[in-house]
């Protein structure tokens, strides 16, 4: 399978406006294709590479809803986001 995934995409992915585990996946997926691309990797194995790099990096934030960590919330907690509302 093809990947959405190239160059100019991810590069974009990785500016600093995106939310920060899109930009550490693109981070990932940069650091990857250059590294195969330095090692002598043709431009097909360098990007599937790189997609490996991706999808190990976004494993974390992609768990099922029910996986999610729970938090309770304090009362100094709830006083803060009072203040900030």
């Amino acid at each position: 399978m093809h990947s959405p995934l190239d160059l100019p995409i991810v590069q974009a992915l990785s500016e600093h406006h995106t939310h920060p585990s899109l930009r550490a996946s693109a981070n990932a997926w940069l650091a990857a294709y250059d590294l195969a691309r330095q090692l002598g990797f043709n431009e097909t194995a360098a990007l599937g590479q790189a997609d490996t790099a991706w999808d190990r990096a976004a494993e974390p934030w992609r768990r099922p809803v029910g996986d999610e960590p729970v938090y309770e919330l304090t009362e100094a907690g709830r006083r803060a986001i009072q203040v900030g509302c």
